[in-house]
């Protein structure tokens, strides 16, 4: 070490007892006296820290509707903005908050123009305790699109779809051994959209129970329950036809989850989820379906490089609709997507990116199985304080 180091840190050991006695009323000496080289180091990190990113990109989308029948094909430029803010826990408190908008305008739609997304997540935690945290979060969110939702090859129905909404519960997480942790959690939902139709109240809950048997492996154990209560909807006859009695439903829905780093350097590491969803309406269940699902992520993250791979598989299995005319089988849905992105930082603040999404939904009901392709290339302006 050098001459001139050695000296500053002794300096600033022999000051330090000073100003904090100054600080009790011992000494006339005040950070705000000091050079402000020397009292920038002196004071305290701040613990609010907040982050931010643009992201522009140009694509394009070959099924904007995600229609069987009846495909528009366009080239898009899309926005979103982010911000996140995040309070560490210097006591009891801490604190988060991430909001997100996105923005696609659609140069060769016909039926649609444009579509558009925006996502609020709130959250306040207190911990009284090294092993006992409580939480209340607050999720907001809205979606503006159109959909192709035809029931014949003769008629279109389109669909626009303009829906928001407001989630908030609290939860508790007690972590009971250096290496195991459960959480409970409740919460209340108002849906709305804009014809009203599909309005609804919905309850929630939740258990889950996490495990983490080394530095590279975690798992987690979830089992959540449902139950929607619609404000107009009417439930359905075994023949799909109205009833005099109004919807409700209960979801339940169970997921093992495997987070996995594969080297200790952290460069590659994958997720993989899996588990089954229940759906039940309290009429004649024409609604009601069975669902398996799994998803995979992989992830590499090379210094300025980052490469991610996810793809999942769903099939869902219908106990009361039909396909045909006699003695016809069960509807039976079952829908892939994949999805590729490639980034690569240029500068602090700046980073190109490339996507590449692949949805296909296959059925023994045609109309309800399509394709869609889309690809972009984009730009990324992030800052953080």
């Amino acid at each position: 070490m050098s001459f001139l180091p050695r000296i500053v840190i002794t300096f600033l050991g022999v000051l330090t007892p000073t100003l904090a006695a100054g600080a009790a009323g011992d000494s006339s000496v005040r950070i705000s006296e000091l050079p402000p080289e020397l009292a920038a180091l002196l004071v305290p990190p701040s613990p609010w820290g907040v982050s931010s990113r643009v992201e522009t990109s140009f694509g394009f989308k070959d099924n904007l509707l995600l229609s069987s029948t009846a495909e528009e094909r366009s080239s898009f430029i899309r926005g979103s903005a982010e911000l996140v803010v995040l309070r560490l826990p210097t006591g009891a408190f801490d604190y988060s908050m991430l909001t997100e908008v996105r923005g696609t305008r659609y140069f060769a739609g016909e039926a649609t123009k444009h579509d558009a997304r925006a996502y609020l997540f709130s959250e306040i935690g207190w911990k009284p305790r090294k092993t006992l945290r409580f939480s209340f979060p607050v999720i907001g969110y809205y979606r503006d699109e159109v959909i192709d939702q035809s029931d014949t090859d003769f008629r279109r129905d389109l669909t626009a779809i303009k829906v928001g909404g407001v989630n908030m519960g609290p939860a508790v997480r007690w972590t009971f051994h250096p290496d195991w942790w459960l959480e409970a959690q409740g919460g209340v939902e108002r849906k709305r959209f804009r014809v009203g139709s599909n309005d609804s109240d919905i309850g929630e809950g939740a258990l889950r129970l996490g495990w983490k048997p080394s530095e590279r492996v975690k798992l987690r154990f979830t089992a959540e329950r449902r139950w929607r209560d619609y404000d107009s909807r009417l439930g359905l006859t075994s023949a799909g036809r109205e009833l005099d009695q109004r919807l409700k439903v209960a979801e339940r829905r169970g997921e093992v989850r495997v987070d996995f780093t594969w080297d200790r350097s952290g460069k590659w590491s994958s997720s993989l989820r899996s588990g089954a969803f229940d759906y039940r309406d309290n009429a004649s269940g024409f609604l009601n379906y069975g669902q398996f699902f799994v998803s995979h992520e992989l992830e590499w993250n090379g210094g300025p490089w980052l490469v991610r791979l996810g793809a999942s598989a769903r099939r869902a299995a219908y106990d009361v609709q039909k396909v045909g005319f006699g003695s016809p089988p069960p509807l039976i849905r079952e829908d892939f997507d994949a999805d590729l992105l490639v980034e690569r930082k240029i500068s602090k603040c700046w980073t190109v990116l490339a996507k590449f999404i692949w949805e296909r939904s296959r059925s023994n009901d045609h109309l309800s199985s399509y394709v869609m392709n889309e690809g972009l290339l984009g730009l990324r302006w992030n800052w953080d304080k």
